[in-house]
């Protein structure tokens, strides 16, 4: 049975989950943590989804600094397909927690069968929603990379969290060294800003939860 945290066969029954399982002739393969689920460069256009555990899309250069294009968690969906306009050579998908993965190839989301189902009609629909989903995640992704200062970073992405949790104080995805790499600064620099900006008053941390105080 499917995850009923996948969005991809929302509204989708159990049992026209497997029929379009076996038509689509997916298979799933189980990573452990910190195992390199795909390669980008590799030539394939299929489609993962994450059915349990957690991953990241990583982008690093040669002279190995690493940033973090994507958080993915149970239920997203990940492929070549949705960073088509990048130069792809150094994306790689790695495992953050052991996790299983499903797959399916693209070629048969985006054909119709003979039959015509519904239940298909209805994949492709919740597909372009996660799409949706996914470029809204990249948006906020650039907003924060755009800011210019360390701080800046730090807070703006702050503030992305504390709206999506609706709440002052909401938990960090990301261990310390991955938030650096997500923000694309030294993990060094990041720890004596947050340092400083607890010192005056600007958030509380324990642990891996944030409080924003002003």
């Amino acid at each position: 049975m499917i995850s009923e945290k996948n969005r991809l066969f929302f509204n989708i029954s159990d049992s026209d989950q497997r029929s379009m399982m076996n038509c689509f002739n997916s298979h799933i393969k189980k990573y452990y943590a910190g195992e390199i689920i795909c390669f980008y460069s590799d030539e394939d256009r299929g489609i993962g989804i994450l059915e349990s555990g957690s991953a990241c899309v990583v982008h690093c250069l040669p002279n190995g600094s690493r940033t973090i294009l994507e958080v993915l968690n149970e239920g997203d969906i990940f492929g070549q397909l949705f960073y088509f306009h990048a130069s792809r050579e150094n994306i790689t998908v790695e495992a953050t927690t052991d996790c299983k993965v499903r797959y399916i190839d693209y070629e048969h989301v985006i054909k119709r069968c003979n039959k015509a189902c519904s239940h298909h009609s209805q994949l492709v629909n919740n597909i372009l929603l996660m799409v949706q989903d996914k470029t809204q995640s990249i948006c906020e992704h650039l907003e924060v990379l755009s800011q210019r200062s360390i701080r800046d970073r730090i807070l703006t992405y702050f503030e992305i969290l504390s709206a999506k949790s609706q709440n002052n104080t909401f938990p960090i995805p990301f261990t310390w060294s991955n938030m650096a790499d997500y923000l694309s600064v030294d993990r060094s620099a990041m720890s004596r800003e947050l340092g400083k900006m607890r010192e005056e008053g600007l958030i509380k941390i324990e642990k891996r939860t944030v409080t924003l105080l002003k």
